[in-house]
């Protein structure tokens, strides 16, 4: 079948990038945005078609379509090597772009919490394990160091206490940014979340070290536990969780 006109489907193509040079993404759903990224890996052809055929073959959503594997992606009939490779390209390019993006260790989170979050948001894109980090800062929450703690989560076996405080003593510092993510969960706080963090803070308190706050990133975002109105009395002394043990 010929494709339609020429001079039409250029300048279909041309308002499509008119509009995301005026206004971003932000007009655009996930079909537009997808069609707008084949233009660049499928020249002089109607992607509009394609993208909605590629949007259906992986549940609808642009997100699925980037995580889908390389195997599935080229047995879309149009698609072919080029514009698979490209877009398994995407996803990997903006973690690039995050990590390298990140605050150098000469510059402070300015705008508090954040700042803090987007940073730790950026650190665990680059990885699809359970992570613990923590980030040592000064009071002016300028970033001294950060680093891997443990390898899983906040509440499992991996986590010791004992690997954060030789990292503030190796950093200097008395205030300490923890962290960790939930890859294929929601960001909030779970019990579990809330019970490890408090016996935490009370640790590190007793040594004069001030836990300033507990970032947990998950799918879609972040959340800082002592902004939290259900978890932020953790730093309050005489916080108790129903049905927790006190160590």
């Amino acid at each position: 079948m010929a494709s339609r006109n020429p001079g039409l489907h250029k300048g279909h193509r041309e308002r499509m990038k008119k509009q995301f040079r005026e206004n971003g993404l932000t007009s655009f759903n996930d079909h537009q945005i997808l069609e707008l990224l084949l233009f660049y890996a499928v020249p002089q052809k109607d992607t509009n078609e394609l993208a909605h055929t590629i949007l259906n073959a992986f549940g609808g959503k642009l997100s699925d379509v980037l995580d889908a594997p390389y195997s599935e992606l080229v047995k879309i009939k149009g698609l072919g090597e080029h514009a698979a490779t490209f877009l398994k390209l995407l996803p990997q390019a903006a973690s690039y772009y995050m990590s390298t993006k990140q605050l150098r260790n000469d510059q402070c989170f300015a705008e508090g919490i954040d700042d803090i979050c987007r940073y730790f948001e950026g650190i665990f894109m680059k990885t699809d394990n359970e992570e613990v980090r923590a980030a040592a800062v000064t009071s002016e929450l300028k970033l001294i160091r950060e680093k891997k703690i443990a390898d899983g989560t906040i509440c499992s076996v991996g986590f010791s206490i004992r690997a954060l405080m030789n990292f503030a003593v190796e950093c200097g510092c008395d205030r300490l940014i923890i962290a960790h993510n939930h890859p294929r969960g929601v960001f909030t706080a779970s019990k579990n979340d809330m019970i490890a963090t408090r016996d935490i803070v009370r640790h590190f308190r007793a040594f004069d070290i001030e836990i300033i706050d507990h970032i947990i990133v998950g799918q879609n975002g972040s959340q800082s536990m002592r902004s939290s109105y259900y978890a932020g009395s953790i730093w309050d002394e005489d916080f108790s969780i129903p049905g927790a043990v006190i160590k």
